[in-house]
């Protein structure tokens, strides 16, 4: 493991870059000089404390945010706006009540009979297969927030954007949710970018974690090679434990902890 991140990932193709030389909300600067890159297949991971600007980062590279100083290029172009090269999942699931399951899943689609199928055969891969006409009401917190990744998944895109995905459900569930990430990042080789508050999630699941503070990146470590992560990663290996406390160190030196 190393802090120097980027040198050690730079054989690696560049999917994203991210430069943002500031954003502000009336007279206050919350992103200033971020700059970073996000290689082809790997699976990144923002941390820092509440209100360091992780969120409205997360939203500029979705194209929700466009108010700020910089740009976004994801595989070479320049992006302006909502991509389907990029997918979101928010914290919370966001599902539409009175639509059903698979309508949910391929909702801004034209959600005719291709479009359904491709949504079942979704909700098959996040464990819903039988779900498709069930109504959000009739799911639990950790089935709402699979649909969510299913809807992720449904434009097929090269970037996965997670904001906190996991926060709200309970630590079991929290688990198995993240091996289906894991599991469907590299069966789709998707990469992926995810905000997180918990240290050991960040370890767990990233390649990498960019710690940002006052508004920028100060951290960049390294806390596995491999790009895709195994699918199956052992939480008791060593390595894992140097990687937390490597994160836990970095926000010390923020004093967040």
């Amino acid at each position: 493991m190393t802090h120097d991140g980027k040198d050690k990932m730079s054989g690696l193709s560049e999917l994203l870059k991210v430069q943002v030389t500031a954003k502000r909300f009336g007279d206050r600067t919350v992103l200033s000089n971020v700059e970073f890159g996000v290689a082809a297949g790997q699976v990144a991971a923002l941390v820092g404390p509440s209100g360091c600007g992780k969120s409205t980062l997360l939203r500029i590279i979705a194209g929700l945010e466009q108010a700020y100083e910089g740009e976004v290029v994801l595989d070479g172009r320049r992006l302006a706006g909502l991509s389907r090269d990029i997918g979101f999942i928010f914290q919370e699931p966001r599902l539409f009540p009175w639509l059903s399951v698979a309508q949910n899943v391929a909702f801004g689609s034209q959600r005719d009979d291709a479009d359904l199928a491709q949504a079942a055969a979704l909700l098959a891969e996040v464990g819903l297969g039988g779900y498709e006409e069930a109504l959000p009401k009739q799911l639990s917190g950790g089935q709402a927030q699979r649909v969510a990744i299913a809807r992720g998944l449904f434009t097929r895109p090269r970037l996965l954007l997670l904001d906190e995905p996991f926060s709200a459900v309970d630590a079991f569930t929290r688990m198995r949710l993240q091996e289906l990430l894991l599991g469907i990042a590299a069966q789709h080789g998707i990469t992926v970018l995810l905000v997180t508050h918990d240290v050991d999630e960040a370890a767990y699941l990233s390649n990498r974690v960019l710690v940002l503070g006052n508004g920028r990146i100060v951290d960049d470590i390294l806390t596995d090679p491999a790009v895709p992560p195994p699918r199956q990663r052992d939480r008791r290996s060593p390595s894992l434990q140097q990687a937390r406390n490597a994160i836990l160190e970095s926000l010390e030196g923020l004093h967040v902890i």
